[in-house]
């Protein structure tokens, strides 16, 4: 029994085993002074074009499935739309580190998984990538990072899962955790120097810009913008210092910022060739593709699957930057002047730019001169452009100048001429907005703005009065004489009220239809009411309304609220009083006045009714 025993355990340790260990013909060797090593080699790889397989399954099915030679170089797969495994095992041999990290050198994968395969069977997942939280990262790093904990005579299979709407790329390194730190500091520093140069370039030429307004240098700063933040996206800075909690807009990023970047650079190649006078029919043709690239700059944005749209924006500024060469070799060949500097200085960064598009097509490999080829070319290329600028200002000047000279005094009054104009027109659109249309007395809007301010200047200075009045009957009159008949009924009425309100304080306002308002400030109760009677007197005798050569009478119902000096009256309230007096005069026969005062009787008391 004990034998039979003994033989079932060694058949179980036997099928653990081989469930759990991957046979690998190129195994990275961690010895005493391992500190970096390249395993872009070392890795087998198997493409799952369905993405349908999990680990359990690439576990099981690896020796059959995966790779057998040894890569010449990294993996480089360009665009495609199949997921990705690779396989390596990694075993410490002597190697007193027991922590170390693994590096992806291309950051813009969308998702990079990887399992640790320990030999007890345990699996260990971590994830990564540009569209995956930044916080998932074991270390806060702008390269794809994982962590991977191996003692001494340990050994542990490592599988990476990939998938990635852009370019596939498995440039990857294993540090110890002391070297990683310290290659780290050293990667930082270079890229600080090269951002650091494309910010002081960029706060250069906008200074000349504010200074000279040429658009060039407006173009130029577009471009060292758009592309300085493309650059700082590719190498994962942007994911790690700008937008660490946006995996969505970072997944994005790189489509929008290409199409944003080869905008300003077809615009400013095209503004300083002067491609308009040079070349008018590559004019045309750089507005079409600016255009294309605006249209592109939106679409990931909106487009659910945007991988389609980061390979044609790659594809377009290729294209491009074939058309900027052109452009510049022709403007050369007809001897124009600055085409000269423009391309010796964008000769570098546009073979820096081919070389990049190129390798995200998996056409030459990838090393360090074709991923940073862009950083290279543009540092030069930024200091060549800004000479070739200063050269092409310093050529214009005089020119500009003999024609700024002839044109001053034409300027001169061409603006005092606008600004007079403008004068006008804001005279007449403030006489507008705030005059009745019909009447030619203050409208609405006016009257609820001035009652505001002199219900506010109550509390401090002196009493305040409203007058509400409404003509009887108007409903009758405009069905039995027309419409018109009691629009000029209304005009005759506004006249009326203006010319007996004359106090430069006092204003008369159509309230709506027929109902006109009139604002008395430091006037009490009684100059109010004597006011008003004043107004129903005089339009009763004396408005004079005639319509088809016969007289017509008018009469009016008014209402009047009033304030005494320091009371804290709501204009609404006092409108309210002057509204509830002009029914009271209404109900009570019309042709009436009613008077409130709000400040020394209770609601509903202190009403004098007055025929």
């Amino acid at each position: 029994m004990i034998r039979l025993l003994f033989m079932i355990l060694l058949v179980v340790s036997a099928l653990h085993a081989s469930a759990t260990e991957v046979p690998d013909s190129f195994p990275v060797v961690l010895e005493e002074g391992s500190g970096r090593l390249d395993i872009s080699r070392k890795l087998t790889y198997y493409e799952d074009p369905d993405s349908s397989l999990n680990i359990s399954q690439v576990i099981q099915r690896w020796p059959e499935v995966g790779s057998k030679d040894e890569p010449e170089k990294a993996y480089n797969f360009g665009f495609t739309d199949s997921t990705y495994w690779f396989h390596t095992r990694v075993e410490n041999v002597s190697s007193p580190n027991d922590r170390w990290v693994i590096e992806g050198l291309y950051p813009i994968i969308d998702e990079m998984e990887l399992f640790i395969v320990k030999a007890s069977g345990a699996i260990e997942r971590q994830i990564a990538g540009d569209s995956v939280p930044f916080s998932l990262r074991p270390r806060d790093h702008h390269n794809i990072n994982f962590l991977l904990e191996l003692n001494r005579g340990e050994g542990a299979d490592l599988f990476f899962r990939v998938k990635t709407s852009g370019a596939i790329q498995m440039r990857t390194l294993l540090w110890s955790v002391d070297s990683f730190s310290q290659a780290d500091h050293q990667e930082r520093f270079l890229l600080g120097l090269f951002y650091g140069l494309l910010v002081c370039m960029v706060i250069f030429n906008l200074l000349i810009f504010l200074s000279f307004r040429d658009t060039n240098y407006l173009w130029y700063v577009g471009y060292i913008l758009s592309y300085g933040t493309l650059q700082f996206t590719l190498n994962g800075l942007s994911f790690e210092h700008l937008w660490p909690e946006l995996p969505w807009w970072n997944n994005r990023a790189v489509a929008v910022l290409i199409a944003v970047g080869m905008f300003c650079v077809l615009g400013f190649s095209r503004s300083f060739l002067a491609l308009k006078e040079n070349a008018p029919r590559l004019n045309k043709v750089f507005f079409v593709f600016m255009a294309t690239f605006a249209v592109s700059a939106l679409t990931p944005l909106l487009y659910p699957d945007y991988a389609p749209v980061i390979r044609l924006n790659t594809f377009l500024a290729s294209v491009a930057i074939v058309l900027v060469m052109i452009s510049g070799g022709l403007c050369l060949y007809r001897k124009f002047r600055p085409a000269r500097y423009f391309m010796l200085a964008w000769s570098a960064l546009l073979a820096g730019m081919l070389l990049y598009t190129m390798k995200t097509f998996g056409v030459v490999p990838a090393n360090f001169v074709t991923e940073f080829g862009i950083q290279i070319g543009s540092a030069f290329e930024v200091i060549l452009l800004s000479i070739a600028l200063a050269d092409r200002l310093r050529h214009m000047a005089q020119k500009t100048q003999r024609i700024q000279q002839e044109m001053n005094e034409a300027l001169e009054f061409r603006v005092a001429e606008r600004t007079e104009a403008l004068e006008y027109a804001n005279r007449q659109l403030e006489a507008l907005s705030s005059t009745d249309g019909l009447t030619g007395v203050f409208n609405r809007r006016y009257f609820d703005a001035h009652l505001a301010e002199e219900a506010s200047r109550c509390r401090r200075k002196g009493p305040l009065a409203l007058i509400m009045l409404d003509v009887d009957h108007f409903k009758d009159f405009n069905d039995t004489l027309g419409h018109q008949a009691g629009d000029s009924c209304l005009r005759k009425l506004a006249d009326k009220l203006a010319a007996v309100v004359r106090r430069e304080t006092d204003i008369v306002a159509r309230y709506g239809g027929e109902e006109f308002a009139v604002i008395l400030p430091y006037t009490d109760a009684a100059g109010a009411e004597a006011v008003a009677q004043q107004l129903r007197g005089g339009i009763e005798s004396e408005l004079g309304f005639e319509w088809d050569g016969r007289p017509v009478p008018v009469t009016v119902s008014i209402g009047v609220a009033s304030a005494p000096a320091g009371a804290s009256i709501d204009p609404e309230d006092l409108i309210a009083a002057a509204d509830e007096a002009l029914y009271v005069s209404k109900e009570a026969g019309r042709n009436r006045v009613t008077s409130r005062n709000l400040g020394s009787h209770p609601s509903g008391s202190g009403v004098a009714v007055t025929p």
